[in-house]
């Protein structure tokens, strides 16, 4: 298992924090990113995922989020 933590921002500002979620790997993060995505309903949020180096690995507009298919498993990142 290896830990993430998520983080939503609106502009600059960190606005709510999950630490230290456990996933198998960096890929099992992005069903959760789209969850996080469909709750979000402030314009210009975004989603960033974060190694426990502090290390940026995902960092999404919610907007974009929403488009990924939640269904089909964890989408390839572009």
């Amino acid at each position: 298992m290896e830990y993430y933590d998520f983080e939503v921002l609106q502009g600059d500002e960190v606005i709510s924090v999950e630490r230290a979620v456990a996933l198998a790997d960096s890929r099992a993060a992005w069903p959760k990113v789209i969850g996080m995505a469909e709750t979000l309903q402030a314009p210009g949020c975004r989603i960033r995922v974060r190694e426990p180096e502090g290390d940026t690995i995902i960092l999404i507009g919610a907007a974009a989020a929403r488009r990924y298919p939640a269904a089909s498993g964890s989408p390839t990142p572009i």
